[in-house]
């Protein structure tokens, strides 16, 4: 969440909940107590009346007949607010809070047109896929902020992601970015979901579907691309998530894994058999033939693949191409003046 994204947040907070400390701020936000000080510090010099009470039941709180100032952001910033109070309305601690959610529309609402009609064109770019898959670990996603610029601006990117041929390789590939799309996830007690990016991929000349989980490294390149008039992010989303359903039922991963590392498991797993030796065998439910390459080598030596094979054999010839890469052989000859 951004800074700006975040001084939002906290004013729709206080209006919609009332008094509230520090650290239930910091809680909610996933941000320091410290960070939080600073932000009441900077909506105060935005002439955002924040009070505070001290002492037991204290807490900061917003006049109750505070009304939102819309001026005092910028178009790209109204932009980033709503996407960003969509998101938060639908899969995050805010999920399932009316009066947040009755805040939200109040701002949107304050915006002038001309905001507005931006907002309308970005929707059209970042979609949220209600409907929720199986529960598994929720990975990290590093890039997602600049890709989402990268969205909204129409500006291509270079991108280095997973290609799977008759080998499992990372690759850069030259994409245009049209659109972000939040698939919905079933998490206990919360609602969250996984990030892909929709984009026309120079290589193969088509439109893909990236996990932006995956990407490993991305550059943003000076140039804009003029978005194709006929696409529709809906109606392509549609036909990706019949095949993403269909890989997500049949890759099921069975590993065996030695007793010492049995605690560096992540996520779901269901134990098949226990040796006397502490050995375990588990199950794994996996998104993709990719994720489940990742997940093993992060376990390294102390996991066997046992099914399916395509997991096996690109788990090996993903740990053969890292072996020719830390070759020392190898590494010397490129050290060597020419």
């Amino acid at each position: 969440m951004q800074k700006i994204e975040r001084l939002v947040a906290i004013t729709l907070l206080l209006q919609a909940r009332g008094k509230m400390t520090a650290k239930r701020l910091a809680d909610i936000l996933g941000v320091s107590t410290r960070t939080i000080y600073r932000d009441i510090m900077a909506l105060s010099l935005a002439h955002v009346p924040i009070s505070m009470d001290y002492g037991p039941g204290g807490g900061y709180y917003l006049p109750d007949d505070y009304h939102f100032e819309s001026a005092i952001f910028t178009r790209e910033e109204a932009v980033s607010l709503v996407l960003s109070a969509d998101m938060a309305g639908n899969y995050s601690l805010f999920a399932g809070d009316d009066g947040l959610h009755r805040a939200l529309f109040k701002l949107e609402a304050t915006l002038p047109e001309e905001y507005r009609v931006d907002v309308r064109a970005a929707r059209e770019r970042i979609l949220i896929d209600t409907s929720a898959w199986y529960n598994h670990s929720i990975p990290t996603t590093a890039y997602l902020e600049i890709i989402r610029s990268a969205v909204l601006e129409a500006r291509r990117l270079d991108i280095l992601y997973p290609c799977l041929t008759d080998t499992w390789s990372m690759q850069w590939q030259c994409v245009e970015p049209y659109g972000l799309v939040l698939k919905g996830v079933s998490r206990p007690q919360m609602r969250t979901g996984i990030w892909y990016l929709v984009a026309f991929c120079h290589k193969y000349q088509t439109f893909q579907t990236f996990r932006v989980s995956y990407i490993e490294n991305l550059h943003v390149l000076k140039e804009h691309f003029i978005p194709q008039a006929d696409f529709d992010l809906q109606v392509y989303w549609q036909e990706a998530r019949k095949y993403l359903d269909e890989q997500a039922q049949k890759l099921v991963l069975i590993l065996r894994i030695a007793g010492a590392a049995r605690h560096e498991l992540k996520g779901s797993y269901t134990v098949l058999a226990e040796e006397r030796d502490g050995s375990i065998t588990v199950r794994i439910d996996m998104a993709s033939l990719e994720g489940a390459v990742s997940y093993v080598l992060a376990l390294g030596v102390d996991a066997t693949v046992i099914s399916p094979p395509q997991v096996r054999s690109a788990v090996a010839t993903t740990a053969q191409a890292i072996a020719e890469m830390y070759d020392l052989t190898n590494l010397d000859k490129q050290r060597q003046p020419r």
